[in-house]
C-alpha cells in the first residue's frame, strides 16, 4: 500500500513539475476544516509500535571541525552518512496531526523531512539522525555544534519566510519517510493537504509555537517509536516554563527591571509586550519598556530614536536575526553617541542575544528559545535564579544537541551575552 502511494504520488509529482500549473487541485487525503485540541492529537490507542526507537546518546564521539571543540555525543538509527536509501516500512498507522488531520503514516519511521529551518532544527533535536535534508545552507557557527554528516545532507530549500519554496524533485528524491510542517491554522493546514498531494508522501502538521512544543515533542515521539526521547525534552520544555513563571510570580513588582528589545541594523524596531516576538520579556518578568503597536506577522514596529531615550529602558536586548546577516544592533548600539544617554547603555547593561545554531529569543522562535528563558531571567533576575548559565548551557546543548560544549565554547556562545562578573 505504501509503495503504491509513493509511486503514484512519484509520478504525479514528476508530472506536475514540467507541465505549466502544478498546484494541487483537489485531494483524495483527508482532512479536517478546523484544528482539534492537543487532547485528540495522540495515535489511535493500539496502534502505536516500538519500532523505529532511537538508541541512547551513548558516548561515541566524532571528527570535528575545530580545534578545542567539544565532543559531540552519537544518537539516532540512520546510517552513518546520513543517507536514507529505502523506505523504513511498508505497513501504515493512522493517526491525527496536530492540526486535527487524519493520516496515514508509515510504523516505523527513520527519515523525516521538515519544510522550514525551524523544523529542521526540531528534528535535529528530537534525533538528529532522522534528518533527511536541510533547508538552508548551514553556517560556519553552524557548522561547530552540528555533526559532520548532517553539514553534508543535500540542501532541500523548503516553504517559510517570504517566497521560499522546496525543491519538489529533490524531497522525492531523497525519499524520507515522512514530511513535517509546522502550523496548525487553516493555511497552514490547506498547504499541507497540497504538498502531500504533489509528493506521494504524508504531511504531518506540528505546533512549533512556544506554548505548544513540549506536546510536540510528545506527538513527534508516538509517531516515530520514541516515545522515551519525546518524554524526556517535552518534560525539559515544560519544566523550564513553570520554573520562570514561578520565578516571575516571586518577585515585587518594585523590583521588577525595564527592557528595550532592539532590533535590526539600528536598534530603532522592536515588538512591545503581548507580541509573540518579545514574549520572553514577559514570560521571565520583565517590563517592556515599548509603548507601539504590535506589527501582526513578522513584527518589528518602527520607532524613534527619541523615544527610546523617552522611555529609557535599563536593559537592552539586542537581536541578531538569523535569517539576516545584517540584523544585528549591538555594536550600533555601542558605538553611536545617540544611545549613551540611555540607562542601560551607561550601566552596562547591553546584551546580544545568541544565536547559534538558532537565535535563542526570537527569529526564528525556535527550540533555543527554551535555554533563552534561563538566559534572559538570569539576566534580568540573578538573585531570583539558583542556577549558573553557563552549565545550563551546556546541559541543554548536551540533552538537545547531542554535544558536550566546552568551557571556551560555552564563553564563545556567550561573549555579549552575560553581565561582567
Amino acid at each position: 500500500m505504501r509503495k503504491n502511494f509513493r509511486v503514484l504520488g512519484t509520478v504525479f509529482a514528476l508530472a506536475l513539475a514540467v507541465t505549466a500549473g502544478c498546484a494541487a487541485t483537489g485531494g483524495t487525503v483527508q482532512s479536517s476544516v478546523t484544528p482539534k485540541t492537543q487532547a485528540e492529537t495522540a495515535v489511535e490507542p493500539g496502534k502505536e509500535t516500538a519500532a523505529g526507537g532511537q538508541s541512547g546518546s551513548g558516548n561515541q564521539t566524532e571528527s570535528g571541525n575545530q580545534a578545542g571543540s567539544g565532543t559531540r555525543t552519537e544518537s539516532g538509527t540512520q546510517t552513518e552518512s546520513g543517507t536514507h536509501t529505502e523506505s523504513a516500512s511498508l505497513t501504515e498507522k493512522p493517526v491525527k496531526d496536530m492540526a486535527g488531520r487524519d493520516i496515514q503514516v508509515p510504523d516505523v519511521v527513520k527519515s523525516v523531512y521538515s519544510t522550514s529551518p525551524v523544523g529542521t532544527n526540531f528534528m535535529y533535536t528530537f534525533d538528529d539522525r532522522m534528518v533527511a535534508g536541510l533547508n538552508v545552507d548551514l553556517s560556519d557557527e553552524e557548522k561547530r555544534f552540528t555533526a559532520e554528516y548532517y553539514q553534508n545532507l543535500p540542501n532541500l530549500g523548503g516553504w517559510y519566510g517570504k517566497g521560499n519554496e522546496g525543491n519538489i524533485e529533490e524531497i522525492i528524491k531523497a525519499d524520507p519517510d515522512l514530511v513535517l510542517a509546522s502550523g496548525v491554522d487553516q493555511p497552514s493546514i490547506d498547504t499541507a493537504d497540497q504538498l502531500q498531494e504533489k509528493l506521494g508522501i504524508p504531511v504531518v502538521l506540528i505546533d512549533t509555537d512556544f506554548d505548544s512544543m513540549a506536546e510536540s515533542y510528545r506527538f513527534v515521539g508516538r509517531i516515530t517509536g520514541n516515545v522515551e526521547r519525546g518524554e524526556k525534552l517535552a518534560a525539559y520544555t515544560e519544566e523550564t516554563i513553570q520554573r520562570a513563571r514561578e520565578i516571575t510570580a516571586s518577585i515585587p513588582e518594585d523590583k521588577r527591571v525595564t527592557v528595550y528589545y532592539a532590533e535590526e541594523a539600528l536598534g530603532l524596531n522592536t515588538d512591545p509586550s503581548g507580541s509573540p516576538h518579545s514574549r520572553l520579556i514577559d514570560l521571565c518578568g520583565g517590563i517592556n519598556v515599548a509603548d507601539c503597536e504590535i506589527s501582526p506577522g513578522y513584527g518589528r514596529t518602527e520607532v524613534s530614536m527619541e523615544q527610546v531615550i523617552a522611555w529609557d529602558p535599563q536593559f537592552i536586548i539586542a537581536c541578531v536575526d538569523n535569517g539576516s546577516a545584517d540584523s544585528g544592533s549591538y555594536s550600533a548600539i555601542m558605538n553611536n553617541s545617540q544611545w549613551a544617554v540611555i540607562r542601560a547603555v551607561k550601566d552596562g547593561h547591553v546584551y546580544e542575544t545568541p544565536t547559534v545554531p538558532q537565535n535563542w529569543f526570537d527569529r526564528p522562535p525556535s527550540v533555543n528559545t527554551i535555554i533563552g528563558i534561563k538566559w534572559v531571567q538570569n539576566l534580568l533576575y540573578p538573585e531570583y535564579t539558583d542556577y549558573s548559565i553557563k552549565e545550563e548551557t551546556k546541559a541543554f546543548y548536551s540533552l538537545f544537541y547531542h554535544y558536550d560544549l566546552s568551557d571556551g565554547e560555552v564563553d564563545s556562545l556567550l561573549a555579549r551575552s552575560l553581565r561582567a562578573q
